[in-house]
């Protein structure tokens, strides 16, 4: 059916420019501004038909170049093979609406490219019965035509396809989210490098830190500034603004009064939204690098330690007090002091020893009891100059752990009650004097069966006045004398009773005996270095066996022809000193043993006054104030004997300190560097580093992203909105779009510093299609049905651009008829359609 026919069928109302418009997906009156400068097709000889009337072109007619939006070519038929447009362009490069004449190009003169002059076209089909098309929209022999198939070539289709305008149009905003994203994968990767780490050089990594915050916060913002102008377009299209509401939303990314707006909050939250977010985002600058601060932190390495000894009394059994073994320059020393049966011994240094030559015990050496005295009377092990220094390099702290075999005590308890009624085996003093049946608060017996020096009479040097044969027994170690230790312990509250008619004397105070025998002990003891200070922790002791394994026979004379009045039994289990390897380590022990006996032994009188007898007082095993012995007096008695024997440690020029690598090699006094002298330690120091508190760091940035990705989501809806043409708000914009001749009628006045009136400021305006009224008062792009049905296209020029409501709604009254508005969906503002689509998938 002809034009003419089908208006004669559809009467008045038969309107074949709305049909094909209403009909037509691609038309856009609102479309965004194309690219200027896609190069324009030369226009084939066109035919054309005048408003008037006119024979159409024949099927198959070249179609030419046309133009849409602020007055520059269109891209879309580049991009859309088979669309054809309607609007054309005048000789100013203006967009006119369709049927707008334009003036008469004489027929000899070149084509032109972008700026050629065209008047409105009308095409036809093939078929003569098929009606003309205005507008974008799909040839339906575009297929046909191809030169590549049906459906052309397969990068137009690509480029036809909406995800690729999406992408193609909105890259910027996408790479900028990426860009942050990755900024702050990376902030998170350079803080957990600094994690832990000495906070050397902190001003040039917080800096580093910073500028990564920065970077992220930058393409945030940019992700935000470019959604934020794809919305300002959507808003002022779908909303009717006042001037200084359209002025906030151009500014309100630079201007932040721009925010305080009753009409932008309600007429534009979404730009209102994105302007706040984009002022908000320079906190992450703040905020997030906070999440790498600097503290003391123990740094802990597992490594090793130089200077690290032991004990090794096996080193006792060469050690021969006629020869001067020095180590690094200094004189190896013994634990004990030895005489010999012969005058003038010094020479016989490879002499073997045999019944009328040998050496035997007579006393401790003064190293060992002066480092003994230094212990007892701290109550602590007496450390090494300088040993953490020595030990754990400088600036370090660290521990370790050795273990070794030296002498110890076992002791156990064998009564605890107030009288003491039952009879204890052994015991050495009468049970009652102990408070509070008696005055006393401590008794002690720690010699008997002590070694006793001189063995017989001596000369000078220490030799026996008497001649050979000796005496079987001369300088044989036949017992290690038992420590039986009586004390009271106060179980009141308060301070003790100080006599006997406290109401508290006989509930408060217990008497506790126990006994401890010397034994050879197997230790496990952790070193601890910190600073100048040493601390001690014995973790584990084994007690293997007894020092020297015999009964004291208390009360019974030895006749054995040395001043020695010990007897014990079997006889077979003494220390001989022609058995001198044994021997000496024995001797080692008991200097060892005798050095913390000498101290226990004696008694405390409690009441009626109070006095000492003995060295108990120089321990801290007495409270002086009281004058009663500690609690736990069993535990604190081999407490302080270990720590008499870690003390040796001290003096490393005893023979038996030793290398903890090497326990066979003595240590003397200077330090080693050789690696073979290392032992493995763990090294602690306390300096500021580096803390990444990886919670607060992703808190902020977690709200960041999600903040960004919604301004993402929100400007790929503008660009569903705008068609995926990209917008911005270039002065150039603004000015296209304010070229209305309209805007003249407002109320202007002349102001050399650009000052608006107040009354314009407060006038509505709306973005939309402008029309411009022809010769005879008819907008350009009204097209009417005339008597015969033929269109009817009257001469006008269309602005896209902003005007008061007035002239846009008679606008679309003329264009579309009435009855014909817009209509548009409440959510279009978050849907990925089109704006000027409606509900029902409609356009214009």
């Amino acid at each position: 059916m002809d034009p003419h026919s089908a208006a004669q069928a559809g009467g008045d109302d038969y309107d074949p420019f709305l049909q094909h418009v209403e009909q037509s997906p691609r038309w856009d009156p609102l479309a965004a501004t194309p690219d200027v400068d896609l190069p324009a097709s030369p226009p084939q000889p066109p035919r054309v038909a005048f408003a008037s009337g006119g024979p159409y072109p024949p099927a198959g007619a070249d179609t030419p170049s046309s133009s849409v939006g602020l007055g520059i070519e269109s891209a879309d038929q580049a991009r859309f093979p088979g669309y054809h447009a309607i609007v054309s362009r005048d000789s100013f490069q203006q967009d006119s609406a369709p049927g707008t004449p334009s003036a008469p190009q004489p027929a000899n003169e070149p084509s032109k490219s972008t700026f050629q002059t065209f008047q409105r076209q009308e095409y036809t089909l093939s078929s003569p019965d098929t009606a003309p098309y205005y507008g974008y929209y799909p040839h339906p022999h575009g297929d046909a035509v191809s030169p590549n198939g049906p459906r052309g070539p397969r990068w137009a289709r690509l480029t036809r396809s909406r995800a690729w305008m999406m992408l193609s149009g909105g890259w910027p905003m996408y790479i900028t989210f990426l860009l942050g994203f990755g900024f702050a994968v990376g902030h998170h990767g350079f803080y957990s490098r600094l994690d832990g780490k000495p906070a050397d050089d902190q001003i040039r990594m917080m800096r580093f830190g910073n500028l990564l915050s920065y970077a992220a916060k930058a393409s945030f913002v940019a992700t935000v500034m470019f959604s934020y102008r794809q919305q300002v377009w959507v808003t002022a299209i779908r909303n009717v603004l006042r001037l200084r509401t359209i002025d906030g939303l151009f500014a309100a990314l630079e201007e932040p009064v721009a925010l305080f707006n009753w009409e932008f909050l309600k007429k534009a939250p979404v730009n209102f939204s994105l302007a706040v977010l984009a002022w908000l985002f320079p906190l992450v600058v703040i905020l997030i690098p906070a999440a790498l601060t600097v503290a003391p932190l123990t740094e802990t390495v597992d490594g090793q330690c130089f200077g690290v000894r032991t004990l090794n009394f096996d080193a006792e059994k060469s050690k021969n007090w006629r020869t001067t073994d020095r180590i690094n320059g200094y004189r190896s020393i013994s634990l004990s002091y030895y005489n010999s049966t012969v005058s003038n011994s010094d020479s016989m240094v490879d002499t073997p020893f045999n019944d009328t030559f040998f050496d035997y015990w007579t006393g401790i050496s003064n190293q060992l009891d002066l480092v003994s005295a230094r212990s007892v009377l701290t109550g602590a092990v007496v450390p090494r100059r300088d040993v953490a220094l020595e030990t754990c390099g400088a600036g370090w702290n660290c521990s370790y752990t050795i273990s070794f075999q030296a002498p110890g005590y076992k002791c156990d308890e064998k009564a605890r009650n107030q009288s003491l009624d039952a009879d204890i085996p052994g015991l050495p003093f009468d049970r009652s004097l102990l408070s509070p049946v008696g005055n006393y608060s401590y008794v002690a017996k720690t010699m008997l069966g002590e070694y006793y020096s001189p063995q017989v009479d001596v000369q000078i040097g220490g030799a026996p006045k008497s001649k050979p044969p000796y005496p079987h027994n001369l300088g044989a170690f036949r017992t290690e004398p038992e420590l039986w230790i009586g004390y009271v312990e106060y179980k009141g509250p308060g301070r003790p009773p100080e006599n006997r008619s406290s109401e508290n004397w006989n509930t408060s105070l217990e008497a506790v005996i126990f006994r401890c025998d010397h034994y050879l002990t197997n230790y496990t003891v952790q070193f601890n270095h910190t600073y100048s200070q040493q601390a001690t922790t014995v973790l584990k002791r084994d007690y293997l066996r007894p020092i020297i394994n015999t009964t004291y026979i208390p009360d019974k004379n030895a006749n054995d022809g040395t001043l020695d009045n010990t007897t014990a039994v079997p006889e077979s289990n003494f220390v001989f000193p022609i058995d001198f390897e044994n021997y000496r380590v024995t001797a080692a022990y008991h200097s060892l043993g005798l050095t913390m006996r000498r101290y226990l032994d004696g008694n405390v009188q409690y009441v009626p006054f109070a006095m000492i007898a003995g060295d108990l007082a120089k321990t801290a095993l007495l409270d002086t104030e009281s004058y009663l012995p500690v609690p736990g007096l069993m535990e604190q008695v081999q407490l302080l004997y270990e720590n008499i024997t870690l003390s040796l440690l001290s003096y490393p020029q005893f023979v038996v300190v030793a290398w903890a690598a090497l326990p066979t090699n003595h240590s003397g006094v200077s330090n080693s560097t050789d690696p073979a002298l290392a032992y493995p330690c763990v090294r602690t120091r306390v300096a500021n580093a580096y803390v990444f508190n990886r919670r607060d760091l992703w808190l902020f940035y977690a709200i960041a992203i999600a903040l960004a990705f919604a301004a993402v989501v929100l400007g790929t809806a503008a660009l569903g909105q705008n068609d995926f043409h990209v917008r911005d708000t270039h002065v150039s914009s603004v000015v296209a779009a304010t070229r209305a001749p309209c805007l003249d009628g407002l109320p202007w006045k002349a102001s050399k510093w650009g000052e608006v009136p107040r009354e314009i400021l407060d006038t509505p305006l709306g973005y939309g299609i402008v029309a411009e009224p022809g010769p005879n008062g008819t907008p350009a792009a009204t097209a009417m049905a005339g008597a015969l049905g033929s269109p009817v296209v009257v001469s006008g020029k269309v602005y896209y651009g902003f005007a008061p409501k007035e002239v846009l709604e008679r606008t679309r009254v003329a264009t579309f008829g009435p009855g014909r508005h817009q209509r548009r969906s409440r959510f279009s503002a978050w849907s990925f359609k089109p704006w000027h689509r409606d509900e029902g998938g409609q356009g214009f």
